[in-house]
């Protein structure tokens, strides 16, 4: 063996010499590198896009976590909206409740708007206002919405139930008819057949008054919120009702006045005595008839009372003197408007009324006084007093005539229609003088007048 033999033989088989040169065998090196490499970098691109992969999974993951969160936080952000803007609700409904109240304690139906008031704000759709007086905590229905038989009934035992476990516990409940927190007697009547309630006890001025008992929530069930809120109208309505007491009293003293000076008319003439009272109660029946407003009733009644306060300055001689006056005697007892005007009008709360009695003479053809007003130039109230004054003054006897028949009166008003009187007037009284309330009014003692802070409230911008 050569040299060159031995050396080839030693050579590894598969392994081209680097001597070798033949063409084929250089291609297919060359291919098996260049796969080499391919393959190389196939790797780190597989490498390089698993990693992206990755990357993208995880950025995918990571904005459904930021989208999740972004929604429970805006969910969150529309339950507090939802939420402000419920009590912005309830604040402004709470709000107008207790104005209603206010307003209420002076027309006198408090209980009703407390009890309405109490509704509204806890979304309920039937209620009771119960009071509870004396020792023996005698119960009584005072306002009541969408129940039958309420006021006017006796609390049921039903009723009686609901306000002793108040009484007893003295705390406020909620009731559930599927969840029988409760236990109660069956309901009485089929109209007390709840689906659930709330009931809570209602203070006023300080002092214990009685119970609150709202049911059938339009939306949901009642809530603790409810029960806080049947509270805090009951706190509330006490300062109202405080507040009223002040009022009444301030109104007392008014009315003293004006009693005094209806007094003192009649001391000064003798055959008006009564005329004044039987002329306001006439006239507060006509503006019933007329269904006037609660205002103008209450300058109808106060001003028919106090229609003739001006006669205080003119002489006993002229009112009493038994024949027919002198011209200047005419002017002076005509003078007794301004003069009657001038008393009231110096008082802000009778300045109203001080406008009637100036001009309960005019004439609805415009031919009266003092200003010669006509038609509905006049007041209503001053055509009011007017028809009533004139009927009062023919069926009583005076010291220049004496008293009419009832028929001649009543025809005499029917000839002055469209010229002394006003013909819707002279039809509305003629009616009331037909009317039951008249036949039993000669032997019941004089009704009582209506609310005078209902002026003082129209003139402050309450009503």
């Amino acid at each position: 063996m050569t040299d060159g033999q031995s050396q080839r033989g030693q050579e590894s088989p598969g392994v081209l010499s680097p001597l070798t040169t033949d063409p084929v065998l250089q291609s297919i090196q060359e291919a098996e590198a260049n796969y080499k490499d391919a393959r190389e970098l196939m790797e780190r691109q597989e490498a390089e896009l698993h990693t992206l992969r990755a990357d993208l999974t995880k950025a995918r993951k990571n904005a459904e976590e930021h989208a999740e969160t972004a929604k429970a936080l805006q969910e969150e952000l529309d339950n507090a909206h939802q939420q402000t803007e419920k009590e912005r609700v309830h604040v402004r409904e709470l709000a107008e409740a207790l104005k209603e109240i206010h307003r209420a304690l002076f027309q006198g139906n408090t209980y009703e708007l407390i009890l309405r008031a109490c509704l509204k704000i806890t979304g309920a759709t039937r209620g009771l206002y119960i009071t509870a007086r004396g020792e023996e905590d005698v119960l009584r229905v005072q306002a009541a919405v969408d129940i039958d038989g309420y006021p006017q009934a006796d609390p049921s035992p039903f009723v009686v139930d609901l306000c002793r476990k108040v009484l007893d516990e003295n705390s406020s409940y909620i009731w559930e008819r599927q969840g029988k927190k409760k236990d109660l007697p069956a309901p009485a009547l089929p109209t007390e057949k709840f689906h659930n309630l709330a009931v809570a006890p209602v203070a006023l001025v300080k002092n214990f008054d009685g119970i609150i008992v709202v049911a059938d929530k339009s939306n949901g069930s009642f809530t603790e919120h409810d029960v806080e809120a049947l509270i805090s109208v009951g706190d509330q309505a006490a300062v109202a009702v405080e507040n009223t007491r002040l009022h009444r009293e301030l109104e007392r003293t008014y009315v003293a006045t004006i009693a005094m000076l209806a007094d003192a008319v009649e001391a000064k003439d003798s055959y008006t005595h009564g005329h004044c009272e039987m002329v306001s109660k006439y006239a507060q029946l006509t503006a019933e008839h007329l269904q006037l407003s609660d205002y103008d009733r209450s300058v109808v009644s106060y001003a028919a009372l106090l229609h003739d306060v001006g006669k205080i300055g003119v002489s006993d001689g002229v009112l009493n003197k038994p024949g027919a006056l002198l011209p200047e005697e005419l002017e002076l007892v005509r003078s007794h408007v301004r003069i009657g005007h001038d008393l009231l009008a110096h008082i802000d709360a009778l300045k109203a009324i001080a406008a009637v009695v100036l001009h309960h003479h005019e004439w609805y053809d415009g031919t009266g006084y003092p200003a010669g007003l006509k038609g509905d130039e006049i007041p209503i109230a001053a055509r009011i007093v007017c028809v009533v004054d004139a009927y009062g003054a023919m069926i009583t006897r005076r010291s220049y005539k004496e008293a009419f028949t009832e028929e001649h009166a009543r025809a005499e008003l029917a000839r002055c229609t469209g010229t002394q009187f006003d013909p819707g007037v002279v039809e509305a009284f003629l009616r009331v003088l037909d009317s039951p309330e008249v036949q039993t009014m000669d032997n019941a003692e004089f009704g009582v007048l209506p609310g005078f802070s209902t002026i003082r409230a129209f003139q402050k911008g309450l009503d």
